[in-house]
């Protein structure tokens, strides 16, 4: 499976335009940021990479089948 840049980076610029609300989550409920989030934050983000590129492939190809509603089965 090809990665595009763009399966790359919409993970990460989802991870660092959620960081204010994960910084006042943990401001709130008193978390360390680095031992209950960040770690757990970066490793999701390198796991939905190749996500986002399985469903961005899958997405077109059901666009190419012109599939108006649902997942053909």
């Amino acid at each position: 499976m090809n990665i595009s840049r763009r399966d790359f980076w919409r993970p990460i610029f989802g991870l660092i335009a959620l960081q204010p609300l994960v910084l006042i989550w943990c401001m709130y409920f008193d978390l360390d940021y680095l031992q209950n989030l960040g770690i757990f934050s970066i490793v999701c983000t390198l796991y939905l990479i190749p996500v986002y590129a399985w469903y961005e492939r899958k997405c077109n190809d059901m666009e190419k089948m012109q599939a108006l509603v649902g997942w053909p089965y």
